[in-house]
């Protein structure tokens, strides 16, 4: 070897041996390297040593292992891991085995309990007759590895479903406990029902399972919805009315139950639900309480049941109002509530403004003034009753005919004047049609017209029949035709309505008696001049078909006449007014028909007259004009009447002779 190259090797060790000792010295100065920090790399700070291009160094060293160091460093000096790329490449490891043990567990998960591996297969009809009984066949199969414990089954109906033992029963949910079903295992149960519906309704039934395993207390549940076509229904329920009527105008509804089913139909009822406005009248069978509800019973195989009932609808031209209806099993809790529907059916009716507006007035009381409330009449005061028409449509009307019908307590049918009509006395109505009334037989758009009859109120109480509240009504009914329309009736009918109520007649009378009457009267008779002459003064109050409230009689006495404080019977309200020389009689209520009987109303009052010598020869007044008052409680008519004034003959009295009423000197 030369002697460079071993000076050189020397060298080499002696400094390797310096760092050695600098490196592991307690005393070594400190050596400190900047650091600075980068994404994913640290940058060190460089190093004065003589060994840090060891590149250079190997030039002038021919030592294969030195070489070879060297090659390595320069390959991995720039390639250090940092902590964020072995974090990274961790997670795509992890992935990796996830992934891994996912598919593995899902092409080979024998252990897990899901309810994707429970089947429900319902075997039975798709398509039913309504009423008939049906039986469905439920197979639940386990797919799970492990036993299914505590197995339920619920079985859910729709509405319109009964128990095939007994129709009457409705049957909303069928509920079983299964049998556990063991790995691979299959249970099947079978459920009988009757579904009733409408023809071609789709009925949904929902059958549930909840189960358990063992070793855990959830309780896992699996649902199916299993769907059936109603063909057929086992009874048809039709709506037969018209399509349009005018507003209060009367209309009969008819609604038919038809059996389509080949056993009997038990405890049908038939329940109404009417709109706004609809006002029932009257049915040809007899309603329930809330006159909606038919009780229809038993309907034979393929028979069938009709019910008619008449209404009125009230509203705007053009609305429209909607009838439904629903028929089904009487309910066991309620008779009067249907508990299983069977079928539903809906009739829509428009309200048209009517074709003619008819008109009543009584007294020449002019169209639309006081023509639509009730008319107060008095007996034995005739009243005329004029019809006017007025056609609404665009179109002309043809061959009309106006009924008026007339009714009541004070109708008497001998009193009626018909006019230019018909009058049909056995059926109380006054026709009026184009043979009697020309006008009639073609009425265009927007024409008008009227007739005219009259009638008088009689009152036909008896002692032994008194008529209370007696009253008169006049119905009238325009009929007509027009070119028939869809779903329009041809023949037209407009109504009107007017009632009359007739007044009691209160009268009231009067009367001086000397021998008569509750008191002893004294003083001589014919009354002498400046000598006191006592009278009794009788009055008495008649009624007739109505109660009066609040009767009341007022009379002035005259200057020379004195009130002597004595009054009969004690029971009445009667007093004196000494300013005013006023007496008053609070009467009360007045019953009706009580005159001649024991709830008469009468009473008396004693008075004296001491006449002057200028009233020598004259019969003087004692009592001035006399006035009842009251309130009929039928009509709410005020009722007067008034009674003349009193002298001193007391003709009325047994006891009177000529010229006793005359003052004697």
């Amino acid at each position: 070897m030369p002697p460079d190259n071993r000076e050189n090797k020397t060298a080499e060790k002696s400094k390797i041996e310096e760092l050695k000792k600098s490196l592991y010295s307690r005393s070594a100065p400190e050596i400190r390297a900047k650091r600075h920090m980068r994404w994913g790399k640290t940058d060190v700070g460089e190093v004065q040593t003589d060994w840090e291009h060891p590149a250079e160094d190997s030039q002038n060293s021919g030592n294969p292992a030195e070489k070879e160091e060297v090659e390595l460093n320069k390959k991995y000096e720039n390639h250090s891991m940092s902590f964020f790329t072995k974090l990274l490449i961790a997670s795509a490891v992890f992935f990796v085995i996830a992934m891994g043990a996912g598919i593995y567990l899902v092409l080979n998960g024998e252990n897990i309990i899901s309810a994707n591996n429970i089947d429900i297969t319902v075997s039975g009809p798709v398509t039913i007759a309504g009423g008939d009984p049906i039986t469905f066949d439920i197979q639940v199969n386990n797919k799970n590895n492990v036993k299914l414990q505590t197995v339920d089954l619920v079985v859910n109906f729709p509405s319109g479903t009964v128990n095939p033992d007994d129709t009457t029963k409705e049957l909303k949910q069928y509920q079983e406990l299964m049998d556990d079903i063991l790995p691979g295992g299959i249970a099947q149960k079978s459920v009988r029902a009757v579904i009733y519906g409408e023809e071609n309704s789709k009925k949904n039934i929902t059958i549930n399972i909840s189960y358990k395993v063992a070793g855990s207390n959830a309780v896992f549940k699996k649902q199916k919805t299993y769907q059936v076509l109603v063909s057929s229904s086992p009874i048809s329920l039709t709506v037969s009315s018209f399509k349009e009527v005018t507003s209060g105008q009367e209309f009969e509804m008819e609604v038919t139950l038809a059996s389509n089913s080949e056993e009997i139909i038990r405890n049908m009822l038939l329940k109404a639900s009417y709109p706004f406005g609809f006002t029932f009248i009257s049915s040809d069978k007899k309603s329930a309480s809330n006159i909606s509800v038919w009780k229809i019973g038993d309907i034979p195989p393929k028979g069938k049941k009709v019910v008619k009932f008449k209404g009125k609808l009230e509203g705007q031209d053009d609305e429209v109002r909607v009838f439904s209806f629903t028929t089904g099993a009487q309910s066991i809790r309620d008779s009067e509530a249907i508990g299983t529907e069977y079928v539903t059916a809906s009739q829509e009716i428009s309200i048209k403004k009517p074709f003619i507006t008819a008109t009543i007035s009584f007294n020449d009381n002019n169209v639309g003034s006081n023509n639509s409330g009730e008319f107060i009449g008095s007996f034995n005061s005739p009243v005329k009753a004029t019809v006017s028409w007025f056609n609404n449509l665009p179109t002309a009307v043809i061959d009309g005919e106006i009924h008026a019908k007339l009714s009541g307590t004070a109708y008497d049918k001998i009193s009626v004047a018909p006019g230019e009509g018909y009058y049909k006395s056995v059926d109380n109505e006054i026709v009026w049609n184009k043979i009697t009334t020309s006008s009639l037989g073609n009425i265009g758009p927007g024409e008008s017209g009227s007739i005219n009859f009259s009638f008088t109120p009689r009152d036909f109480s008896t002692p032994l029949k008194p008529v209370s509240n007696p009253n008169l009504s006049v119905n009238v009914d325009v009929q007509a035709k027009r070119l028939s329309e869809s779903n329009v009736p041809e023949n037209l009918v407009s109504s009107a309505k007017r009632s009359m109520k007739i007044s009691s007649r209160l009268s009231l009378s009067s009367s001086v008696v000397r021998s008569q009457g509750p008191f002893t009267n004294t003083g001589s008779i014919p009354p002498r001049a400046e000598k006191q002459t006592t009278y009794t003064v009788m009055w008495t109050v008649n009624n007739t078909a109505n109660t009066v409230t609040g009767a009341e009689v007022r009379a002035l006495l005259p200057a020379y006449v004195k009130w002597t404080a004595k009054t009969s019977p004690a029971g009445e309200d009667i007093s004196y007014n000494s300013n005013t020389g006023e007496v008053v009689w609070r009467t009360g209520n007045v019953s009706a028909y009580t005159a001649n009987t024991s709830q008469a109303r009468q009473v008396s009052f004693q008075v004296a007259i001491e006449p002057s010598v200028a009233q020598v020869g004259q019969v003087p007044f004692m009592v001035q004009d006399t006035t009842l008052v009251g309130r009929d409680d039928f009509t709410g008519e005020n009722l007067t009447s008034t009674a003349p004034a009193l002298t001193t003959r007391f003709s009325t009295d047994p006891s009177y002779k000529e010229g006793n009423d005359a003052v004697a000197p």
